[in-house]
């Protein structure tokens, strides 16, 4: 969600920032105010462009609910958590930690991935010692998808 917004507002500010220097240089009194307003317009497109990139990398790599529908078709996992580490970004009041977890399909073998989620802190620091198994589901088409509801 976060990065749609932000990758939105960096589009309209570059759009504001072509028009105004386009209207502003045709007329020689403006031509200076549409160099240094089309600096800052770009600049700022710029910065709302990182925060689109930063929000984006960061729900790629979150933990996500399942429909209804893909939590019938999915299967059930353990995901044993081997680390769990807090970052410095914090939203809607929490912490955002990143957790190392090795998922055990029922049928298959395990492997490791690494998602980020918003935890508490009592959560978190218990995390944070590694070897906590929690239920989750995995989905059956791509095994990088899984869901946990305790952390949800």
């Amino acid at each position: 969600m976060g990065s749609t917004v932000f990758g939105t507002l960096a589009v309209i500010a570059s759009i504001v920032g072509v028009v105004l220097f386009v209207r502003l240089r045709r007329k020689p009194e403006t031509r200076a105010g549409a160099y240094v307003s089309a600096t800052f317009l770009f600049l700022g497109a710029g910065v709302l462009t990182m925060g689109s990139l930063s929000f984006a990398s960061l729900e790629s790599a979150a933990l996500r609910t399942f429909t209804a529908q893909e939590r019938a078709a999915a299967v059930p996992c353990d995901a044993t958590v081997l680390g769990a580490e807090q970052t410095s970004n914090k939203q809607n009041g929490r912490y955002i930690w990143l957790l190392r977890l090795r998922v055990t399909p029922q049928s298959g073998s395990p492997y490791d991935i690494e998602r980020t989620t918003r935890l508490t802190s009592s959560m978190g620091e218990r995390l944070e010692k590694g070897g906590v198994v929690l239920p989750c589901l995995v989905a059956r088409a791509d095994h990088t998808r899984i869901e946990i509801a305790a952390l949800a």
